[in-house]
C-alpha cells in the first residue's frame, strides 16, 4: 500500500467515525480490489487509483442516511462525490486524480454504465464479492451478476471459488 492510499484509508476511517461495519466493508473491498488488480496485472499507478476509490466507494452512506433515511446505492453515488472530492483535496490530491476516483464512486452501483472502465469494473466486482457475504445475496442473483456483469478472469475465478457460480 502506497503512502497516498494509506492517507486516504485513514481519512475514510476517520470520516466513518467509529462505524466499524462500514470501515470493515471498505477494507475488505480494498483487499479484494487489490487481489484482482494484481492478478489482472494493472500498472501500479492504476492499482493505486483503484485502491483509493475502494477506500472511498461508500463514503456517501452517512449523508445518504441523513438526507434520505437510507443507504440506497443511487444516493451513495450522489452523496459520495462531494465528500470524496473534499477529502481528496484536503490530502493534496490533484483534480484529475480526484475526478477519476469520483467518477468510480458515482457509478459503482450503476452496473449498466461500467463500459470499458477496467478500474470501475474491478471495484464493482470486489464490492459485490463482499456484499454477497455481508448481505446474504441470493444465489440466483449472484449467478446473474457473475454471468452478466463480471468480466475479469480473476473476478470470475473468485465468484466461482467463493460462491460456486
Amino acid at each position: 500500500m502506497t503512502p497516498r492510499v494509506r492517507a486516504v484509508c485513514f481519512a475514510a476511517i476517520g470520516y466513518f467515525d467509529g462505524d466499524v461495519k462500514r470501515i470493515q466493508h471498505f477494507l475488505k473491498v480494498l483487499q479484494i480490489s487489490s487481489l484482482i488488480a494484481e492478478e489482472e496485472a494493472l500498472p501500479p499507478q492504476e492499482e493505486e487509483l483503484l485502491q483509493m476509490a475502494a477506500c472511498l466507494h461508500d463514503i456517501g452512506i452517512p449523508n445518504s442516511e441523513k438526507k434520505y433515511g437510507c443507504a440506497d446505492g443511487k444516493y451513495q453515488q450522489i452523496e459520495g462525490v462531494p465528500v470524496a472530492r473534499e477529502l481528496l483535496a484536503s490530502l493534496g490530491e490533484d483534480t484529475q486524480t480526484a475526478e477519476r476516483i469520483c467518477r468510480m464512486i458515482s457509478l459503482h452501483h450503476s452496473y449498466s454504465r461500467i463500459g470499458d472502465d477496467l478500474l470501475l469494473r474491478i471495484l464493482v466486482e470486489a464490492d459485490m464479492l463482499v456484499n454477497a457475504f455481508e448481505e446474504g445475496v441470493p444465489p440466483e442473483s449472484l449467478a446473474h451478476f457473475a454471468e452478466h456483469i463480471v468480466r475479469t478472469q480473476t473476478g470470475k475465478r473468485l465468484f466461482s471459488l467463493l460462491y460456486r457460480v
